[in-house]
């Protein structure tokens, strides 16, 4: 009996093993097909140095003192500031492009998919613009995490370059936590069980795009109360969110989960101590709460909070007045 089971074992893991290699390279192979048919769409671009073209989208003005960076979310794209973006016309120069893999930018290698690059992509963005004029960041979600990734690295720009800084809804922490109890989060942490399964999920996220759960009604009713939370969302922004997450094969953005498990930047938060920043969230936040944002700006000595009772995710979105008004006094305090 023992030999049967052990001869049973031996066939299940050299099965497992054999359809685990053909998978990953099926998937290694849908990645390249990926990458060869997606560069950056119509418009201004900017190539950053391994080659991916970043769609970036500038309104100048001729006599602005400040230059306003929008860095987007995971699977959106520059749109999803389109409300902020009508409310700081004027106010500056403005820049928005869409991070790599997402809206219209080019695509690279899945090992590239990491919040390190993109704070790298961030970076090379802020030395495309005018070196005489400050910068203000305005960052949501994993776009605040590619900007605390660029403080870690190149904590100079936080002095040199870069006079403010908007953080929102997001975290300088690890975020299995934000979806599962604490205790079970951080056990899947210590023994590697979150990296494995966000792998799995990237290793499956082609037939997930076959399934396209996102142009069905339940996929659709699972994302706007994940993003939005019990209030719901406009029709406007939920058609808006609808059409991003369409829009950004799981293929690509899949590839980004295992950075998420891994991300952990909190000795960045020194590097913001001496400018001005804004740390703002939704109290009914499903995906990042605003515990972390709270402690956030607990991190940060120049912080300014704002919660914004009953707003979910997309509170830039859904609650674009009270997030205009805190970035107007934002932009204010950062004028030379």
């Amino acid at each position: 009996m023992p030999t049967t089971f052990l001869s049973y074992a031996r066939r299940f893991l050299a099965t497992a093993v054999l359809a685990t290699g053909a998978a990953v390279l099926a998937r290694g192979s849908y990645a390249r097909h990926l990458r060869q048919g997606t560069v950056a769409g119509p418009g201004s671009t900017i190539t950053v140095d391994d080659g991916i073209q970043l769609h970036t989208d500038v309104e100048d003005h001729a006599d602005a003192r400040l230059t306003i960076v929008f860095v987007h979310g995971f699977a959106a794209s520059s749109q999803e500031f389109h409300e902020q973006r009508a409310a700081l016309r004027g106010a500056g120069r403005l820049v928005l492009f869409d991070h790599r893999g997402h809206g219209s930018s080019g695509w690279g290698r899945y090992r590239r998919a990491t919040i390190d690059q993109l704070g790298h992509d961030l970076g090379q963005v802020i030395d495309a613009q005018p070196a005489t004029i400050p910068i203000v960041l305005v960052s949501h979600s994993m776009g605040g995490m590619a900007t605390l990734a660029l403080a870690k690295q190149r904590p100079e720009l936080f002095t040199e370059r870069i006079a403010a800084v908007a953080l929102l809804s997001t975290a300088a922490g690890r975020l299995p936590a934000t979806n599962m109890p604490r205790q079970t989060a951080q056990a899947m942490v210590r023994t590697h069980l979150a990296t494995v399964a966000a792998w799995a999920l990237w290793l499956t996220a082609p037939l997930i795009d076959v399934i396209a759960p996102f142009r069905r009604q339940w996929g659709q009713r699972w994302l706007l109360h994940k993003l939005f939370g019990e209030q719901g969302p406009p029709e406007k922004a939920a058609g808006m969110v609808e059409d991003m997450w369409i829009g950004t094969p799981m293929s690509m953005a899949s590839a980004f989960y295992p950075a998420f498990v891994s991300y952990n930047v909190p000795a960045a938060l020194d590097v913001l101590d001496d400018i001005p920043v804004l740390v703002l969230a939704g109290t009914n936040d499903r995906v990042i709460p605003s515990e972390r944002s709270e402690n956030l700006a607990q991190q940060i000595d120049s912080a300014e909070l704002v919660l914004v009772e009953g707003a979910g995710h997309m509170v830039n979105l859904t609650h674009p007045g009270k997030v205009n008004e805190a970035l107007r006094e934002l932009v204010d305090r950062a004028q030379p």
